[in-house]
């Protein structure tokens, strides 16, 4: 039975998250050399519980990947190693380093990059995006098209599950789209309350800043199989510079990614990380396609205890 270790990415963020992985030598370690890379408190933002920081994507992005981090120490260190690694996002950054591919101070180093060049985009060329609820991709697909024929801005940014697909482009754009895939169907159309229309054109100024700047930066080549969020498949190696650089204006194909695994026999998903949006979508992937599937979750020391017993448990059934 294959597994694999995935990694959410902004919007999985909430106050004192991590903090009780802090409590031991490992993770004071990792707290010390994460510092050493950032400019801000790590300690001081993840303390606040009404730090509105947290939610800047400046600071979110390094945060995440520190968390995922951290949790990731432990799970290697009870000796646990996934057949494929893929993250969600900011998350394929935490699936690269998982996969041996990026060190962590050149992983923290580039989100912390990506981070701030996405938030100048977005406050550059103001956008908006929406989650569309209960339509096939396709219909999606065609309505954003016909309107970017009309001079308008809008198109596919985040394709989650069966049924659910985010758009973003400029603001009256997605406000059309909205009204018109509702017309064909939609059972929800939701304009959600982010800073900007990312995985769209309109993170072109992020992506160009990035294509420099990723440059300098050494990839090794992986020992996990790691999923590309572009393509939809596994990263070619050597792993190619570019294809992260495209993730910023492009599609996520998160959909896509859990069905490829899916086809790889994949059946046990551990999410390292906050939250478990992660483990909802791939329930739902997997059950449009009647597979069965074991979905693990580590955002607390209680929970990451349980995966860690239910984890030893099948590999012992697999002796």
């Amino acid at each position: 039975m294959k597994t694999a270790f995935i990694f959410p990415g902004q919007g999985s963020q909430k106050p004192q998250m991590g903090l009780e992985f802090l409590n031991n030598p490992m993770g004071q370690n990792l707290l010390e050399q994460t510092q050493k890379v950032l400019d801000f408190s790590v300690l001081e933002l993840l303390e606040d519980e009404h730090s509105t920081k947290l939610h800047e994507t400046k600071y979110t992005q390094p945060l995440l990947l520190f968390v995922s981090k951290l949790i990731l120490q432990f799970l290697e260190e009870e000796g646990f190693h996934p057949d494929f690694v893929a993250g969600l996002s900011l998350g394929e950054y935490s699936a690269l380093m998982a996969s041996g591919a990026l060190s962590y101070e050149s992983a923290l180093t580039l989100v912390s990059k990506r981070g701030e060049w996405m938030q100048e985009a977005a406050n550059q060329n103001a956008g908006t995006m929406a989650a569309i609820l209960g339509l096939e991709d396709e219909v999606i697909e065609k309505v954003c098209k016909e309107l970017q024929e009309q001079g308008l801005l809008v198109s596919p940014a985040n394709y989650n599950t069966p049924g659910q697909l985010v758009i973003g482009g400029k603001k009256d754009a997605v406000e059309i789209a909205v009204e018109k895939l509702k017309e064909q169907g939609a059972k929800r159309a939701i304009v959600l309350p982010v800073s900007g229309a990312f995985h769209t054109e309109l993170m072109t100024p992020a992506a160009e800043k990035f294509n420099d700047f990723i440059k300098t930066i050494s990839f090794q080549t992986p020992s996990i199989p790691v999923l590309s969020n572009v393509t939809g498949v596994q990263h070619s190696i050597p792993i190619k510079a570019e294809i992260l650089t495209q993730q910023i204006t492009h599609s996520v194909k998160w959909k896509q990614n859990v069905e490829w695994m899916l086809e790889q026999g994949v059946r046990v998903f551990v999410e390292i990380g906050p939250g478990k949006s992660l483990s909802q979508m791939i329930k739902q992937i997997a059950k449009s396609h009647s597979i069965e599937v074991t979905v693990l979750q580590t955002e607390s020391m209680k929970l990451l205890d349980q995966t860690v017993q239910e984890l030893r448990r099948m590999k012992e059934g697999n002796r």
